[in-house]
């Protein structure tokens, strides 16, 4: 099937928007984080949970991939600003340098 100029802009445009949406949920968790309101262990077990009901095929692969990046880093005790480096570089499509 033949993807048309507008449908590839409306996946785009969809996409940003879920990628914001990742963003703004991330930063109110990491906020949870830094005000003790939230266990790192309880919040990586809902995380495998909530990965492990996926589908594990192409669509998911790239939520799939930020999550598990982001939660080896909760595992390894990260400080916060480093884990919503990694998040933010993820989202924007990779490092800079």
């Amino acid at each position: 099937m033949h993807t048309t100029t507008f449908d590839a802009h409306s996946s785009s445009v969809e996409f940003d928007f879920v990628k914001g949406h990742i963003a703004a949920t991330m930063t109110l968790i990491h906020a949870l984080i830094e005000q003790d309101l939230i266990d790192r262990d309880r919040l990586d077990s809902f995380f495998a949970s909530f990965v492990s009901d996926l589908p594990h095929n192409r669509e998911t692969l790239g939520l799939r991939l930020i999550i598990d990046q982001w939660r080896q880093g909760l595992r390894d005790g990260e400080a916060e600003e480093e884990l919503k480096a990694k998040l933010f570089e993820v989202i924007s499509g990779g490092r800079n340098n």
